[in-house]
């Protein structure tokens, strides 16, 4: 899992060797056709501020020649916000004092159907807590299986899964 391979790595010492870069680096990164990891150390560096806005001109030229100049709209319907993790950043950490929801199939079945009525949309994005106790594959599953039935085009934002349990 991903986490394992995050449990490998120094911190500390991606630190240093972010902090480390130059001006050098980075102008090479930004000059680079495939970057690989020192580019990015170099680009995420104190060294890259000045070349910020170069930077964003060539997010913009890359992301425009990838997807075009197209918006994707997509309607979020929060599944559970159930979540074991502690992360101090979002509203489902398990440690903020909410009542936790998991839709049942049957009312996920009616969420579809009430979001299909007023909403022309065919995106849906389904985002769950990270849960896998209470939300894990099984449950992703079944949601998709009933969403399918009413949206063309659906999305997950789940906790973070093997590659084999994507396949499910």
């Amino acid at each position: 899992m991903f986490s394992d391979v995050l449990s490998k790595i120094s911190w500390e010492e991606t630190t240093e060797q972010i902090m480390s870069k130059t001006d050098a680096d980075v102008k090479r990164a930004l000059s680079s056709q495939h970057l690989d990891i020192e580019d990015f150390k170099a680009l995420i560096s104190p060294a890259a501020e000045p070349y910020l806005e170069t930077m964003a001109q060539l997010s913009q030229k890359y992301t425009q020649e990838r997807f075009g100049k197209t918006i994707s709209m997509f309607i979020p319907l929060y599944l559970t916000n159930s979540c074991a993790n502690g992360c101090i950043y979002c509203g489902f950490n398990s440690a903020n004092k909410i009542k936790r929801t998991i839709l049942t199939p049957e009312e996920m079945e009616i969420e579809y159907q009430a979001i299909k009525k007023l909403s022309p949309f065919e995106n849906l994005l389904l985002v769950t807590g990270e849960n896998p106790a209470k939300a894990g594959v099984p449950y992703l599953a079944t949601a998709l299986d009933i969403a399918k039935k009413y949206f063309s085009n659906l999305q997950i934002e789940v906790m973070p899964l093997a590659a084999e349990e994507y396949a499910e």
